[in-house]
């Protein structure tokens, strides 16, 4: 107790130099506070002894905090931020965050060239880098590029978060090479090696969003989530369920308890959870954030185990007062904040809700007697729990509350633990065998599948979420202490369940009945057979035009069921969670890839393609680039042995089913080196339907087209080159006679596609554009074209 007092006023001393710019008066009211409490509580002159040494504590902390505060000037390699380009070498100290256009390094500065030679500085640079090529941990790089100090914005200080980081400097698309590998901490490496190779087997296996949603779960690999699924998250308050906390890893835990109660015991159980919270740890890497949600979670767990839920919040308080002792900065630490707040509701006010909801469920025998009455019980009362404790923080950091939020866990928490049972089963499964990987996805599948229809349809729901601004730290302390009262007085008045009718005790052991389990495998069933009466009509010709950002990426499906992509967008990861919408979680064969022309924002999604799924061949232009992804592609296509070809004018690829592809352009003698009017343009036919698809060309090599090619009228037309002012001639134009076009663009682009000019002269009566309708999906018989899109 002494020592959990002692805690208690390190962390209240440390709140208010955080929280007030070190303000002494704010110390002496923290100080005087505490007195009054504690004198109020234990009125004898013995607390006059703790009240001073607290008191001393108080100050001390601030102090502490004060001189752990990120340097107001700049130091190390900051002093050469904003001004000349300079060359330096780092090291990569963390594992690439990759996003839809760039890859984050986290880098330590070892080295920087001056007019003397080599000096040596330290510092922390974060750099921003192409998707491909791809720096690893441990890489030893040297750079020439600009630094910049990072930016303070109205709502958010970028700078301050990141030097809490010991970041000081950003770096945006330098000049870059590797001078060594694997010059960072082998056993760390190592686990990075493991979690790649982890992750790998687990995309392989299962289709995006799944793959992305899987992968953040059970890795803690957030970066790959596609943007609206991340939206989603955030406007249901289930983004902690992708975040390595303390919430993440206590819900974890008190979810595992909750499962397990009922076949094994609840201390067993909570046993069984503290291995899997180490585990977990481990595999997620280890970093100091996760240790530290680690020993949040650990502490909960420990507590059920030992039957000591009441001392568990003091335990806490002990640990947090170590973990910012050790480092103050963290009082600042979202994060941190939102797991400490998180793990103290699950310690205090958890068991009070779980009480009130099995007394109010005794009421009823038949509620009691139901073998899901406990757990589900259990999991509300922690997700209310964690939502209550962390509310206030959640409005200050980011000016949103959930009004769905309670639902929406209750709904995805279940799915949440069998996304990490079966994706873990499939990794490692995958990790040794991808046949066997892929025998196991359906049930990698599933309930990432149902835990991503649950968040998108509860953040479709009206008023799903709310913006609150000018919430403040006053507003929380009110907050805090209204809450605190709440749990006080839920914690006085235990309940006493109706006598006649109490809930089973958890140590009796409860099996699913035979027609629950038959219930479940007809449900399981029926979702297996509403994805073939989905699945796109058989004997049509498709063609998705996905919406990928500012570049092209085209799904072309046969009659016969045979795959073709055409280009692949600006992002990898835009364009796997694009194929995962269209293409069954069982078809990972791409039957031929077509790459128009080697701009990036037409080849750079190609690379993750050719890692995820089993390409068969490859047709190209025969205009090729001295470019980094360029060439990141062409080996990659090298690696895999895939047959490779050059397209021309006049080859004509049967589709079965009475659909065809003519290619129409380029000629073959190249146009001048020029890389838009080289691009491949495709004709596809069906019957009485036809679609063209015209890449990147422009008006010299639209001209050329109509030299050279039949007469171009076309059912569908694809708007050349995003709809930019260079392409779409009226000579064009007047030859294809279009009924529908359809533009692929990037909303809000830099560019201005499409240009207003080109949809002012565009014949055709129905426009439909990517960045406006997302994936847009013509199909037809030959006779008839049917229109899907995925935004009205």
């Amino acid at each position: 107790m002494i020592l959990a007092y002692l805690a208690f006023a390190w962390l209240l001393g440390l709140a208010a130099a955080a929280f007030t710019d070190v303000n002494p008066w704010a110390s002496v009211a923290a100080a005087s506070l505490l007195a009054a409490a504690s004198l109020g509580y234990r009125p004898r002159p013995s607390t006059l002894l703790a009240v001073a040494v607290a008191a001393a504590f108080i100050v001390t902390v601030a102090w502490r905090y004060q001189s752990t505060l990120p340097p107001e000037t700049p130091s190390g390699i900051a002093l050469y931020n904003d001004g000349n380009a300079v060359r330096f070498r780092a090291l990569v100290t963390g594992e690439p965050d990759e996003s839809l256009t760039a890859v984050r390094y986290r880098l330590s500065t070892r080295e920087l060239l001056t007019d003397d030679g080599w000096l040596s500085l330290e510092g922390g640079v974060l750099m921003f880098g192409p998707l491909p090529p791809r720096f690893q941990y441990g890489d030893l790089l040297e750079i020439n590029g600009k630094l910049e100090t990072p930016p303070e914005f109205e709502d958010f200080n970028y700078r301050e978060y990141l030097l809490r980081q010991g970041i000081g400097s950003t770096i945006a698309f330098p000049e870059t090479q590797i001078l060594a590998r694997d010059q960072g901490n082998p056993i760390r490496a190592g686990i990075i090696d493991l979690r790649q190779h982890l992750s790998d087997a687990l995309q392989d296996a299962l289709p995006e969003p799944q793959a992305s949603l899987s992968t953040a779960i059970l890795l803690g690999q957030r970066s790959s989530l596609p943007q609206d699924l991340s939206d989603d998250l955030n406007a249901t308050g289930t983004a902690h369920l992708v975040a390595v906390s303390g919430q993440n890893i206590s819900l974890v835990a008190g979810s595992l308890v909750a499962a397990l109660a009922w076949f094994i015991g609840r201390r067993p159980a909570a046993w069984l959870a503290l291995v899997a919270i180490v585990g977990y740890a481990i595999l997620v890497g280890g970093q100091p954030s996760v240790l530290r949600a680690a020993v949040m979670g650990g502490l909960y767990v420990v507590a059920i185990a030992l039957g000591r839920q009441n001392s568990a919040p003091l335990t806490l308080a002990v640990a947090g007062a170590a973990m910012t002792g050790f480092d103050p900065q963290l009082a600042k630490d979202v994060s941190f904040q939102l797991s400490f707040a998180a793990t103290l509701g699950l310690m205090t006010l958890a068991p009070a809700l779980r009480a009130r909801g099995e007394t109010l469920a005794s009421r009823w025998p038949s509620i009691a007697e139901f073998p899901y009455t406990r757990p589900t019980i259990e999991l509300l009362a922690i997700t209310l729990a964690a939502i209550a404790f962390t509310l206030p923080l959640v409005a200050i950091n980011f000016h949103r509350l959930s009004l769905i939020a309670p639902l929406a866990n209750l709904l995805a928490v279940p799915a949440f633990l069998a996304v990490i049972v079966s994706a873990g089963i499939t990794t490692v499964v995958g990790s040794f065998s991808g046949p066997a990987a892929d025998a196991l996805a359906w049930l990698a599948w599933l309930p990432p599948t149902y835990m991503i229809a649950v968040i998108q349809a509860c953040a479709d729901l009206p008023f799903a979420s709310i913006e609150l601004n000018g919430v403040g730290v006053g507003h929380a302390i009110g907050y805090f202490l209204a809450l605190a009262a709440i749990v006080w007085l839920l914690a006085r008045r235990q309940p006493s369940p109706r006598p006649q009718t109490i809930l089973p005790a958890p140590a009796e052991r409860h099996y699913p009945l035979p027609w629950q389990g038959a219930a479940i495998t007809l449900v399981l069933a029926n979702a297996v057979l509403w994805l073939f009466i989905t699945a796109p009509a058989g004997g049509r010709l498709s063609v998705t035009f996905l919406d990928v950002g500012q570049g092209d990426a085209i799904l072309i499906r046969a009659p016969e069921g045979n795959n073709i992509l055409v280009d692949g967008g600006p992002s990898g990861e835009a364009l796997a969670s694009a194929l995962g919408r269209h293409l069954p979680v069982w078809d990972d064969d791409i039957d031929l890839v077509v790459l128009t022309h080697p701009d990036a924002d037409h080849v750079t999604g190609l690379l993750t393609v050719l890692d995820r799924y089993d390409v068969k061949q490859v047709l190209a232009s025969p205009l090729e680039a001295d470019s980094a992804v360029y060439r990141a592609w062409r080996q990659a296509i090298e690696d895999e042995g895939i047959p490779y070809h050059k397209a021309q004018a006049g080859v004509r690829f049967d589709l079965g089913g009475g659909a065809h592809i003519l290619t129409l352009h380029p000629p073959p003698g190249a146009l001048a080196e020029d890389p838009n009017n080289n691009s491949v343009v495709l004709q596809l036919v069906m019957g009485q339907a036809s679609i063209l698809l015209t890449a990147d060309l422009e008006a010299a090599g639209e001209f050329a087209l109509l030299d050279a090619a039949p007469p171009l009228r076309s059912t569908v037309f694809q708007v050349p080159h995003h709809g930019s002012n260079s392409s779409s001639t009226p000579e064009l134009l007047r030859d294809v006679q279009p009924f529908m076009a359809i533009v692929s663009v990037g909303e809000n682009n830099r560019f201005g596609h499409p240009a207003p000019e080109v949809l002012e002269r565009l014949p055709a009566k129905l426009v439909y554009r990517t960045d406006r309708n997302g994936d847009i999906t013509i199909s037809t018989d030959g006779n008839k074209l049917w229109v899907e899109v995925q935004r009205p």
